[in-house]
């Protein structure tokens, strides 16, 4: 039996677990022609959703999904964005043939077939003329398709990143926006602060321009009865309580909430009580050191205590507090405020709701038990 709990991509609505409000939601506003903005946190299921999205507006609309994460340069934003169109099902019933060699020659690029039989691009401009003039051709193209076309550009606060450019490609992306009647534009993003001032501030191009959308973690229960059916489906008994503390062990973050029961789901014997499971987690999460095992050298040995009293604690209200303070070994408030600035801007702790945590839940769980 395959594994239900995926790591990766989305199957089907039965491998996918509720989101039904935040998926209306996000139909509600494409289907009345509004653009939306997402924010969530990295691995809580961004990219999952809106492709859960796609398979129930499959029909009405071209669905378009791009992810810039790691982009540098608006040559590269064009890149995935072009990429995005011809992987999507503008093209899939059509083939690679005139309109998509129409296409490539508009914005004034080749394509490849990759390895897995699908088209590819590269995009290499000498000049940022060349770059915004491909981009409007790209977007003259998706104006001009025989449906709605719902483009979703995933991590979208990178833009802010890329050289000398910021307010050039906001401005240009904010002026297509407003010109394109066929396209609804879906923008997400991890970080919230670039988020919140690419649209949330007054004298910037898309100030208040969209919809916006706070995506949390999938209500406990939910998840709790979404887990157990598949066990039960699968007739390996697993205790109702024991999946509750492990949603609270994972602070309910789904890509890690997915991974633990993944684990748990290809194990000859699932356990049946805390005890159990902390004798087959712990090596589960040694495997994890080798992602780990640079992180003294990527921060100061200061802000690496921190982060190790952060593991210990594991949830945080009050960083400066007198308890907390003792805990990592500080007498000096100022300094845990300029350790946990470092951490949070280096994106190692996070403010999940009232609370601090450390952002990578194995992480938390990897220093916890080997330090």
């Amino acid at each position: 039996m395959m594994n239900p709990f995926l790591l990766k991509g989305y199957l089907d609505k039965d491998h996918f677990c509720d989101r039904d409000e935040e998926t209306e939601k996000i139909i509600t506003a494409v289907r009345n022609r509004q653009d939306l903005t997402i924010h969530a946190y990295r691995r809580i299921g961004k990219s999952a959703l809106l492709k859960h999205v796609e398979a129930q507006v499959d029909k009405e609309f071209y669905f378009i999904y791009a992810d810039i994460w790691g982009t540098s340069s608006v040559s590269d934003f064009l890149r995935e964005i072009s990429n995005g169109i011809i992987q999507s099902t503008i093209f899939s019933k059509r083939g690679i043939g005139k309109r998509l060699q129409e296409f490539i020659k508009s914005i004034g690029t080749s394509f490849t077939i990759g390895l897995d039989g699908r088209p590819s691009i590269d995009v290499i401009y000498n000049d940022q003329a060349s770059i915004f003039k491909s981009l409007q051709e790209l977007i003259t193209f998706l104006n001009n398709q025989d449906k709605p076309v719902v483009l979703a550009i995933d991590e979208f606060q990178e833009i802010k990143k890329y050289d000398s450019v910021n307010i050039p490609i906001e401005a240009t992306l904010r002026k297509i926006t407003q010109d394109s009647q066929n396209i609804r534009f879906i923008y997400s993003g991890s970080e919230y602060h670039l988020i919140n001032e690419i649209f949330n501030t007054y004298n910037r191009p898309f100030y208040q321009s969209t919809r916006m959308m706070q995506l949390g973690v999938i209500p406990k229960m939910k998840y709790q009865e979404f887990i157990l059916a598949h066990f039960k489906k699968a007739r390996k008994p697993i205790e109702a309580i024991l999946v509750g503390q492990i949603l609270d062990f994972a602070y309910v973050h789904t890509y890690y909430v997915q991974a633990i029961f993944n684990y748990l789901f290809g194990l000859a014997k699932v356990p049946s009580n805390w005890n159990e499971f902390e004798h087959v987690y712990h090596p589960f999460i040694e495997e994890k050191g080798v992602f780990y095992a640079e992180l003294p050298d990527r921060i100061t040995p200061q802000q690496f205590v921190v982060t190790k009293a952060f593991a210990k604690a594991g949830i945080v209200k009050s960083p400066t507090g007198a308890e907390f303070l003792r805990l990592a070994n500080f007498t000096n408030s100022s300094s845990m405020r300029r350790a946990v600035k470092a951490l949070e801007e280096k994106q190692i702790i996070i403010k999940d709701g009232e609370f601090f945590r450390i952002y990578d839940v194995f992480l938390g769980h990897y220093l916890k038990f080997s330090f």
